[in-house]
């Protein structure tokens, strides 16, 4: 089953590392950072984050379970009116993306996995119209508006609109989108 698994080191500001299973166990984003995704090899993975499991997950020995550290993790899995992980290829004009939720969309993460874009946000509560601004999870930034990144049209229970901002939706370019539900069962 589809999910994301978000590891944080309690002892250290700047170390977060997303692993979902649409990318695989061998790519790692960093939400402090506006950094493409790292590409772990075989033995690389080993030391990182090694598995999805049916009852979890596994980690190996460095930055995600570092000897004399502190760890915590969220895991969201992929269910109807909750979460969902999608990834898709931009075309640098306006666009719809599917999505699964099947409720009302309460936050949008996005981000390029190959380029050093920063990680657009949507949030239903950002503003009066959310789908006219942006927010940006690895910086301090204040809400921005502009219709490049969301095109200003609001989320449905199936697809969410991407405008032409590089951030998310720049021709041939890889992304991915984490959807959360606004609450769990709407």
């Amino acid at each position: 089953n589809d999910g994301l698994v978000w590891i944080k080191r309690r002892d250290n500001q700047a170390d977060h590392g997303l692993f979902d299973t649409k990318r695989g166990v061998g790519n790692r984003l960093q939400s402090h950072s506006n950094a493409a995704q790292d590409l772990f090899n075989d033995s690389d993975t080993e030391s990182y984050f090694r598995t999805f499991n049916n009852d979890g997950f596994s980690v190996g020995h460095t930055s995600v379970n570092a000897s004399g550290g502190t760890f915590t993790s969220w895991t969201f899995k992929k269910a109807p009116k909750f979460f969902d992980v999608v990834t898709y290829t931009g075309t640098g004009s306006a666009k719809t993306v599917a999505h699964s939720l099947g409720g009302t969309v309460g936050m949008i993460l996005v981000k390029n996995l190959g380029q050093t874009d920063s990680w657009a946000v949507y949030h239903r509560a950002n503003t009066a119209a959310p789908q006219t601004d942006y927010l940006i999870l690895n910086t301090t930034a204040a809400t921005a508006d502009s219709a490049d990144w969301w095109n200003d049209t609001a989320p449905t229970t199936s697809v969410f609109t991407v405008g032409t901002d590089h951030a998310v939706n720049a021709d041939g370019e890889s992304y991915v989108a984490y959807v959360f539900a606004h609450e769990k069962g709407s």
